[in-house]
């Protein structure tokens, strides 16, 4: 029971350091996004309690076949996101020493299977301690434990669009507003 009891304690203090990285970071003025935050929606998604933060020892070499483990737990988020229960699956892996590298061939993999899947209105995105993925100077993905996120195509095209008259994609390089998938026709 004490291991139980321990387990639960760390998965606890693994989503108190990302949820301190959105508080402290994540969701505070800026003076690259025209002094909006890095993401100007998370601190009312999780104030909402929309945003499902869920600690898991993902595997980065998972095959992620339809009917296995984590894409059956992606599917049931999505189902409830199209319910309008939730608007950001948030799965932390809580090693922080998964490699860069694979995490991105993980999240290109998930994004694959979920375009060829019921899922196709969804995007993942990743984030990592050793994040490369930045915006002028500001590496806005360095998170403090390997992680990826699943947002609703839906939603962030909705969100994004509501920042066009806005400075918030003005130090954007075109290849960063392709990597958020803009410009769109």
């Amino acid at each position: 029971m004490q291991h139980a009891k321990s387990l639960a304690g760390r998965e606890a203090d693994v989503i108190d350091a990302v949820v301190r990285w959105s508080e402290g970071f994540i969701e505070q003025p800026h003076e690259i996004f025209g002094g909006l935050p890095v993401c100007p929606f998370a601190r009312a998604a999780r104030l909402k309690q929309t945003i499902r933060f869920e600690v898991r020892r993902f595997c980065l070499d998972d095959t992620l076949e339809p009917n296995g483990e984590l894409m059956t737990f992606v599917r049931e988020f999505a189902q409830d996101a199209a319910a309008g229960h939730l608007e950001t699956l948030f799965v932390i892996h809580p090693a922080s020493r998964e490699s860069l590298e694979g995490l991105l061939a993980f999240v290109a993999r998930l994004n694959t299977r979920m375009a060829q899947s019921e899922m196709s209105g969804f995007q993942a995105f990743e984030a990592h301690p050793e994040s490369r993925f930045r915006v002028g100077s500001l590496y806005t993905r360095r998170s403090p434990y390997p992680s990826f996120q699943v947002l609703s195509r839906a939603l962030l095209k909705k969100a994004s669009d509501s920042l066009l008259d806005s400075p918030y994609y003005s130090r954007f390089s075109s290849e960063m507003l392709r990597a958020v998938g803009m410009p769109r026709a």
